[in-house]
């Protein structure tokens, strides 16, 4: 559960993330030694830069300090989930649309296999990949997916 002060002002933080083009996808409060560091996780579709970051980051916290979000010394750090972050939501999988994972999902028999491929949709709480192995469509109920990330080729 998020402090009052946060919760409070969810949606106003919200508003300004989407007005600049991105999501909020996690938000949380750490306080130490009578500061606060406020830390936001958003991201976009085909991803968020370390620009845009800064670019949230300062007009956020112009909004913050204006409007008087907290009363005490704050830090407020606006970073990218980063390209390692398991999927699990459809939305997760929206944002990757065209790019390539690595999914671990279990069939009927609760027997577990794991599909390298690109994503083609998910939609109706269903996933969709084009697999590596051999190039076909594989259709994934989202409920059958235990883990996925994005397969990063160096």
């Amino acid at each position: 559960m998020l402090p009052i002060e946060i919760e409070s002002r969810l949606e106003d933080i919200k508003s300004q993330i989407e007005a600049a083009g991105a999501e909020l996808i996690d938000i949380s409060l750490r306080r130490s030694g009578g500061r606060g560091t406020l830390t936001l996780l958003v991201d976009k579709p085909g991803g968020i830069t370390l620009d845009e970051c800064a670019l949230i980051n300062g007009r956020l916290g112009t909004f913050l300090d204006e409007t008087g979000f907290s009363g005490r010394p704050y830090i407020l750090e606006v970073n990218s989930p980063g390209l390692d972050r398991p999927l699990k939501t459809q939305k997760d999988f929206l944002r990757v649309v065209g790019q390539r994972v690595r999914v671990v999902a279990l069939d009927a028999l609760k027997k577990s296999y794991v599909h390298i491929g690109q994503v083609l949709s998910a939609q109706g709480g269903v996933l969709e990949l084009k697999t590596q192995k051999d190039g076909q469509t594989l259709r994934l109920p989202l409920a059958a997916v235990v883990k996925a990330v994005r397969e990063i080729k160096i």
